[in-house]
């Protein structure tokens, strides 16, 4: 029966010392500010003060700094624990305002929060410069190559495990300089027997796998903690997080956002700006309809197959700008491209766009009913240019990349001057940037960016 212990990693020392900060620091600041003026109020501080430990508490199990995995940089344990604090108080005084408590002394309350981030973090660094370094420490036996024992070790210093090495057992005949070699892996269960320790610690490369089975079983049996340390593949872009699947453990490579939340904003951003966008530009809509009627024969709306997020195909909405035999010309035409490459197409002065075409794709009205496809999900206001099939048909191997995620109404490549982009690389390049660097900030940044475009009237011919 697995028996998962998701508590394991847990820092309780660290814990109780923050808790232990508070407490004297509350304390401390009771005595010396005028906190009350009656005896009978002082209930009321302790509980006050045990309110401001748990929200501390939870902020910072938020940012993971009582997990001994983390790595524990100075920097960003001052910035967590200030922010702990800051976001606690500011819980707190809302709480009062909401309350109308006028029981307790603001003086206190200011100087409370000032001196428990001063102590809190003081605390933080002294330890962290005092990290024990024997005693308490667990005491392990390696059981690996040198490159990731080099690793191990650095990344024991900056997180929150306190580890004291006693030897290692090389495998095919490593060699680690500075540690003492234990013995060979044939010899495990005598070295185990010989040398008492806490836990055995082995690193595996899935490159280059070791049958460790056997003795994993030895440890096991012998009641020592073991630990895998895996040296996942690496994908150079990919990001990996490490989660598990019943008790399977499962790692997760990725190099589109997997952030649900991030993810839902942007949704909810796309049905907004889709139905405003609907709304305000639906008499401009009826007008171009009109125009396209008595301008050419053929339906208002052009309808084509596009390829959306992880290959799926979808129906694109414009505004038809070109007249009806438009695709069967455009093979007698392709020699006149100003993109230098068969998978994209522009060519100024093209003879199958209408008049109304071209006024329209000046003003990238002929993109307004791709609102609609926002609001059926199949697009995104803000995301990378949606391909044609036969332009995916050409794709190289890496081309592929660049439709992980939904396509977008505007993008990088679209408010960077798409006409002065000629090669189809550097497109390539922009929807990679888009993809690697997302965030909610960079979709508005660039939606702003699109509305400067389109009423300067850049990029579209």
């Amino acid at each position: 029966m697995n028996k998962a212990d998701r508590r394991a990693d847990f820092r309780i020392k660290a814990f109780f010392a923050d808790q232990i900060v508070i407490i004297c620091t509350f304390w401390a600041t009771f005595l010396v500010t005028p906190a009350y003026d009656n005896s009978g109020e002082i209930s009321r501080y302790v509980f006050l003060m045990s309110v401001f430990c748990i929200v501390f508490f939870l902020f910072m199990m938020l940012f993971r700094m009582y997990n001994a995995s983390t790595f524990l940089y100075i920097d960003r344990v001052i910035k967590n624990t200030t922010i702990s604090i800051t976001g606690s108080a500011i819980i707190i005084f809302l709480f009062l305002f909401f309350q109308h408590n006028t029981i307790f002394s603001r003086v206190f309350l200011v100087s409370f929060f000032a001196l428990s981030t001063v102590m809190l973090n003081l605390q933080k660094v002294v330890i962290r410069k005092l990290k024990p370094r024997n005693g308490s420490r667990k005491k392990i036996i390696y059981v690996g190559d040198r490159k990731m024992y080099t690793n191990f070790v650095r990344y024991t210093k900056i997180s929150g495990y306190s580890f004291d090495v006693i030897g290692y057992i090389g495998i095919n005949g490593t060699k680690i300089p500075g540690i003492r070699r234990l013995g060979k892996l044939d010899d495990f269960e005598a070295i185990l027997m010989e040398n008492p320790c806490d836990h055995v610690v082995f690193t595996q490369s899935l490159s280059e796998r070791q049958p460790i089975e056997p003795y994993l079983a030895i440890a096991n049996d012998m009641g020592i903690v073991i630990r895998i340390v895996l040296d996942v593949y690496d994908l150079n872009t990919s990001k990996w997080y490490v989660s598990s699947m019943g008790t399977y453990p499962m790692v997760t490579y990725y190099n589109v956002t997997l952030d649900p939340i991030g993810l839902a904003i942007k949704r909810a951003i796309d049905v907004v700006g889709a139905l405003v966008g609907i709304i305000l530009s639906s008499p401009i809509m009826l007008a171009t309809a009109i125009a396209i009627k008595i301008n050419s024969p053929g339906p208002v709306i052009f309808r084509q197959t596009r390829v959306g997020i992880n290959g799926h195909k979808f129906c694109i909405f414009k505004f038809r700008s070109m007249y009806m035999d438009a695709e069967k010309r455009l093979k007698e035409l392709m020699r006149h491209n100003e993109m230098g490459d068969s998978r994209l197409f522009k060519m100024k002065d093209d003879p199958r766009i209408t008049r109304v075409g071209k006024i329209i794709r000046k003003t990238s009205i002929d993109e307004l009913p791709q609102f609609f496809n926002v609001l059926l999900g199949t697009m995104s206001l803000v995301g990378t240019r949606p391909p044609t099939v036969s332009e995916v048909e050409q794709y190289e191997r890496h081309h592929y990349r660049r439709i992980s995620i939904k396509p977008g109404i505007t993008g990088i490549w679209q408010t960077s001057g798409r006409n002065d982009v000629t090669d189809f690389e550097d497109v390539i390049q922009m929807d990679l940037e888009y993809i690697e660097n997302w965030s909610v900030m960079l979709d508005l940044r660039l939606l702003i960016k699109t509305l400067q475009v389109v009423f300067n009237k850049q990029g579209a011919y």
